[in-house]
């Protein structure tokens, strides 16, 4: 690893270069390619995360253009893991990246991410983060919950049988929204940034926030204590 790569990283003292080392040692498991998980893949690979998997059996379309940093005209209709694959790899050859293009289901989840250190969601579907959070507390594999909805964000991280998890608060979460999801263009990337930061919290062992929620247009940011609901289905007490 060429620590002077990221030497002004190494100057911030949370992190130091025992925190570069760690996370050049550490795989995190990316589902969704999208504003979020784009964002937060070109982020990741720059910090120096060792190993970076992309799951996403979506092509490019124009209307992803507009709140993504990695993609480009001429990538309209392409795969979107396997061009976050090679854009990954042309920023940081020292990282070794995956870009899969598969849709991710019950049945082959696990074989995804039963190696990773942390799941990152970058994915816009419920079902699909209900899916996420069972897998991850069956096989304790803390995630990092991000969604975006107009100009509002939601982050969390989840530390199996230490935090709430998503199904603690996706009573609040609408299971799914008629029609296209409208996006401020700069809001993705704005909460990717706080997700990844929750990530690499998790990475280095520090404490999680909690559930934080930014409104990017009014300039709101609040972060909620939630405790784990005991009556929980998913990670309640037995």
């Amino acid at each position: 690893m060429n620590l002077e790569r990221y030497r002004r990283q190494i100057l911030v003292k949370e992190f130091g270069q025992r925190g570069q080392e760690t996370l050049s040692k550490k795989n995190i498991v990316i589902i969704g390619g999208g504003g979020l998980g784009s964002n937060s893949a070109n982020i990741f690979v720059r910090m120096g995360i060792g190993t970076i998997d992309i799951i996403d059996k979506d092509t490019i379309d124009i209307t992803n253009l507009h709140r993504t940093s990695l993609f480009t005209q001429e990538d309209v209709g392409k795969s979107k893991a396997l061009i976050l694959e090679e854009r990954l790899h042309a920023i940081n050859p020292e990282a070794h990246i995956r870009g899969i293009n598969q849709k991710i289901t019950k049945e082959n989840i696990e074989s995804f991410v039963k190696n990773a250190d942390v799941i990152v969601d970058g994915t816009d579907s419920v079902s699909l983060r209900h899916l996420i959070n069972n897998v991850s507390l069956h096989y304790n594999i803390p995630w990092v919950y991000a969604g975006v909805y107009e100009t509002v964000g939601m982050i969390m991280g989840v530390l199996p049988q230490k935090t709430p998890c998503f199904q603690c608060i996706s009573q609040n979460i609408p299971e799914s929204i008629p029609g296209e999801i409208p996006v401020l263009g700069s809001l993705p990337a704005t909460i990717a940034s706080i997700q990844c930061n929750e990530t690499i919290k998790l990475l280095l062992g520090k404490p999680l926030a909690g559930l934080i929620i930014y409104d990017v247009w009014d300039q709101c940011f609040d972060v909620m204590n939630i405790k784990r609901n005991p009556d929980c289905p998913v990670c309640g007490k037995k």
